[in-house]
């Protein structure tokens, strides 16, 4: 997938200063992750790739998201080590597995980290329909 995309979005720390509890002292722009989204009508597909990392001891992760329209949402892990963060009224961090199955469930947030110091690679799957509200704050955060 990452040779053959339709559409490629990338994050930095700029993107997500934001996001991180702490960026002082933190020098360039880092890259932090890849989106690689192919479209199949209904549905798209992404590859996204987390590059391995801290900010200030806190791992490199996704913006994460909540769905605008309630949707499941399908997380394959390919590669690497990671969690998924998910915020509904309680936070709930779940260590990843390469090729195990995880079904987001609807009206819940959801974020990726990569704990591991190698990339973490992940297949999503979801309705194209469902929009993404970026701005969800999640109350969870992950350090070294």
């Amino acid at each position: 997938m990452k040779k053959e995309y339709e559409k490629k979005t990338v994050r930095k720390l700029n993107d997500m200063k934001d996001r991180f509890k702490n960026t002082k002292g933190v020098r360039g722009n880092p890259l932090l992750y890849t989106v690689y989204i192919n479209d199949f009508r209904t549905y798209e597909t992404g590859l996204t790739v987390i590059e391995p990392g801290t900010i200030n001891k806190e791992f490199y992760m996704t913006k994460g998201h909540r769905h605008k329209k309630p949707s499941r949402e399908i997380y394959i892990p390919l590669s690497g080590k990671g969690k998924l963060l998910l915020q509904g009224a309680k936070a709930k961090l779940i260590s990843m597995k390469k090729g195990e199955v995880y079904i987001i469930p609807k009206n819940q947030g959801h974020r990726l980290i990569n704990t591991g110091n190698k990339r973490f690679e992940i297949l999503t799957i979801y309705s194209k329909d469902t929009g993404h509200d970026y701005n969800f704050k999640f109350k969870k955060r992950v350090f070294k």
